[in-house]
């Protein structure tokens, strides 16, 4: 029963994100905005359990949602400045007014605002990425970033549990190996390197550096969840998805992909 809820819920959950993603515009705006949000709470009760102090509702919500959305605004408005000004300004003030433990509550808030929506926003900004009107370039790009990363975790799956003999992160999540983040690596290099080359027209070794370094982006995105539980006390982030926990578990591994391939793409002025 476990087994079939797991792959129904994936299924489920590919084929909402693959339909949003191909219409683009509001419908991947508004799962993007749902999942940040589902994605939010879990993070704050898991923030809670660990510290001991619920992140500020009242800075970690709009903060993440302003943050998501900053690329959809004009490039001449300076998003992110803004954004940030008030959340360093406003925010500090306003929690240490509001409440005694108002720093700790401040910097649960401004960090989960910075792990998931700004990460989550750099996927929208990908999107909006063309190298011709109507040619769904930025498409591309993010399907080949979370295909290579979900390919790479059934790759890391399969090695750790057939070849599995040196644990990777004992402290944080005892059943990750080094087998497995080899074969993760490996994978996720190959799918970048031959999806990016016949979708994207990147050059090889482009290819072989983007991958590697989505792939440690992935396995590390999947350790920090990983070590926030275990200080939390629990094994999943919720119970929203059926067989899987909560989705922020599902996320886990694909939130710092966004800030990678945009980076990497900007640094080197690649389609």
């Amino acid at each position: 029963m476990r087994l079939g809820a797991r792959v129904a819920s994936a299924v489920v959950l590919a084929a909402v994100l693959a339909a949003a993603l191909w219409e683009g515009g509001p419908p991947i705006y508004v799962v993007a905005g749902l999942a940040t949000i589902v994605g939010l709470y879990e993070y704050a009760g898991l923030a809670q359990a660990a510290a001991g102090v619920r992140p500020h509702a009242w800075v970690l919500y709009p903060l993440a949602g302003w943050l998501l959305y900053r690329f959809l605004l004009p490039e001449q408005v300076p998003a992110l400045e803004w954004g940030l000004g008030a959340a360093v300004v406003a925010g500090l003030l306003g929690s240490l007014v509001l409440d005694g433990a108002g720093f700790v509550g401040w910097a649960l808030a401004v960090g989960g605002a910075l792990w998931l929506g700004l990460s989550l926003g750099y996927y929208l900004a990908v999107l909006g990425r063309h190298v011709s009107p109507g040619d769904h370039h930025g498409l591309r790009i993010v399907g080949t970033t979370l295909a290579a990363a979900m390919l790479g975790d059934i790759a890391a799956l399969f090695a750790g549990s057939a070849l599995g003999r040196h644990r990777l992160a004992p402290r944080i999540s005892p059943g990750k190996t080094v087998e497995g983040a080899v074969a993760s690596m490996a994978a996720t290099v190959g799918v970048v390197t031959g999806a990016g080359a016949w979708l994207l027209g990147l050059p090889w070794y482009h290819g072989v550096a983007l991958g590697a370094l989505l792939s440690v982006a992935a396995q590390g995105g999947d350790l920090a969840e990983s070590a926030l539980k275990r200080s939390a006390g629990v094994k999943d982030s919720g119970r929203l998805v059926p067989g899987h926990g909560g989705l922020l578990d599902r996320m886990d591994s694909l939130v710092l992909l966004g800030p990678v391939v945009y980076c990497y793409l900007r640094a080197f002025a690649l389609p």
